[in-house]
């Protein structure tokens, strides 16, 4: 066996801080990608409610309104959708004995660090 392995089982990911992370990431690409064309689109009217209030009250209010009731709602929705993605996860995992994952030791000591108690064993 190769001595540079380091065979490490996952048992469990914490689902609140699993289901941030996943949130935080995701309105950032959302942002990234989605917040350009709600803003062309609002410019050029197109759009929820555009037919009744204008292009340009469309830009002023209507979009933005839109972007910022569209990324509060989207953040919710990935929140519970993932919390409830990780409890079953974990739940996979406990039945089934964990993950195991192969980490490959490059420039750190595991097992000096392992006598401090920073890494469980």
């Amino acid at each position: 066996m190769n001595s540079n392995i380091l065979k490490l089982k996952l048992k469990r990911v914490d689902p609140v801080k699993y289901a941030i992370i996943t949130t935080v990431l995701t309105l950032t690409i959302m942002l990234i990608f989605v917040l350009p064309f709600f803003l062309i689109f609002s410019a050029i009217g197109i759009g929820a409610g555009s037919e009744s209030i204008g292009a340009g009250a469309a830009l002023i209010g209507g979009g933005i309104i839109g972007m910022i009731f569209g990324i509060i709602v989207y953040g919710v929705i990935i929140f519970v959708v993932t919390l409830i993605a990780t409890s079953l996860l974990n739940f996979v995992l406990k039945k089934t004995g964990g993950l195991d994952i192969d980490f490959e030791k490059v420039g750190f000591d595991f097992e000096a660090q392992s006598n401090q108690g920073r890494i469980e064993q």
